[in-house]
Formats: C-alpha cells, structure tokens, sequence
C-alpha cells in the first residue's frame, strides 16, 4: 500500500522534486497551493497519509498552515525549510509539525524521515504497536 503525501507549497520545484524522486512502489505525491479552508478541502478529498509542508508561504507562513492543519487532522507533517536555525526547528516542531528538514536535503535522507515520522506516528495512535505479546 502506498503512502500518500500531500506536499503544499507554492512553488513548483518542490511538488516536481517530490513527485520525481518519490512516486513509484511506495509514495504517491499529489500537490496543492492552497491555504485555509480550501487547503481543508483538498485535506479531505485527498486523504493524506502524509503532509510535506514548504514553511516559505506568500499569504500564510508554513507555521500558520500547520496550525491551521492542526486544527482538522492528526496525520504527520514535515516542515520544510532553509531556514537553518534552531529556533525555526523548535518553533516548527512546538507547533505540531512531526518532523523538520532543511534544504538542501537528499532523497534517501527524505524518505528516512517520513519513514521514521510515520513509524513514529503509528505507535503513538496504536500503542500496542510496539508491545511484545507473549
């Protein structure tokens, strides 16, 4: 089963790179721009497993979109960034984002992340998840 990603960015580049580098076995990417409650929309239309977030936004910061995100759904997000500070991370991270990557990032190291994230996420929704039966 694959897991579907929602990148959001207002920009092509990352959209184009996700698409190219993760569609296939695993992942389906699809894409929007939107923010607020047309973001809501393509959210449940879509269904995302996943939620890859460029925190460089024109209307609405990345932080205010995973806040927004936050308010209808649980699934795992992954800030995006050049911001290469660790007061971006924390403030990423404090605000309900799963995971944060700076640019420049590789492939592998990408789907390490979501990997993990969702791992991650898994086990907090399921706890028995990671429970030995005996």
């Amino acid at each position: 089963m694959k897991t579907k990603i929602l990148a959001i960015s207002n920009e092509s580049e990352l959209p184009n790179l996700l698409q190219q580098n993760l569609n296939g076995d695993d992942y389906e990417v699809v894409t929007t721009q939107r923010t607020g409650y047309a973001l809501k929309d393509t959210l449940y239309r879509e269904r995302p497993d996943f939620i890859i977030q460029d925190i460089m936004m024109p209307d609405l910061d990345g932080i205010g979109v995973c806040l927004q995100l936050r308010q209808w759904t649980q699934v795992p997000i992954m800030l995006l960034s050049a911001w290469g500070t660790s007061d971006g991370m924390v403030r990423g991270l404090d605000l309900g984002s799963g995971t944060y990557l700076t640019e420049p990032f590789g492939v592998e190291e990408l789907k390490t992340r979501i990997n993990e994230t969702m791992e991650r996420n898994a086990a907090l929704i399921d706890p028995l998840a990671n429970t030995r039966l005996f």
